[in-house]
């Protein structure tokens, strides 16, 4: 077998693998289908409630559905809504989005996951105390934009120990808000790698992440 034949299999069985993979949707096809499959009436519940506190327009539904980046490898549904015991929590953190959109800082409909269940949780890597299990934070995806760090950073020490603001970069375009206390990490979890490091907490440990 000649050099050119044995280097054609491997580019063939790449191409085939490649050709079986699923093709998604448009997310809003996706999000259409999952409402159509018996969560309309829940998802308008909880806009109606979110209305009623002047909030429903902070994050538009479709993100704020949004459960788990990988829902999909869980084998889980794309879109969660959170029980209605746990609806009162997400108000302080919307307020908080309303204040990062108003000064430039996120698009709320970049919003990537917020409410998880225990077991989608634990499947995605999330700590059991995750505030997205109890719908008090919100991941978002930012633009890549060399101001994103310095202004999230400044944002959050002027104004997040009187927000309640947790802070955590899992990448300088991949964050974590929540209001479940005013704190900041990275990609250890640990104050020490948080971009926003501040010189007299290099060692202090954040609280339980995400």
């Amino acid at each position: 077998m000649t050099r050119l034949r044995r280097l054609a299999i491997p580019a063939l069985a790449i191409a085939a693998l490649a050709s079986c993979r699923t093709v998604l949707p448009p997310i809003e096809t996706r999000y259409a289908r999952w409402l159509d499959a018996g969560h309309r009436a829940e998802t308008e519940r909880y806009a109606a409630f979110l209305r009623g506190e002047g909030l429903e327009s902070i994050v538009p539904p479709m993100p704020l559905s949004r459960s788990a980046r990988d829902w999909k490898r869980c084998r889980r549904d794309e879109f969660a809504v959170p029980p209605e015991h746990l609806q009162s929590n997400m108000l302080p953190t919307l307020h908080l989005v309303a204040r990062l959109r108003d000064e430039g800082i996120l698009d709320p409909a970049r919003a990537r996951s917020v409410y998880r269940d225990p077991a989608l949780n634990e499947c995605a890597g999330g700590s059991p105390g995750s505030k997205h299990v109890q719908n008090q934070a919100i991941d978002f995806d930012l633009p890549d934009r060399p101001d994103n760090v310095t202004r999230l950073c400044a944002f959050w020490r002027e104004h997040g120990e009187s927000l309640g603001m947790g802070l955590g970069f899992y990448s300088p375009t991949t964050i974590h808000v929540d209001t479940a206390g005013y704190r900041t990490w990275g990609t250890d979890y640990t104050r020490r790698t948080s971009l926003c490091l501040m010189p007299e907490a290099t060692s202090t440990p954040a609280p339980t992440p995400t």
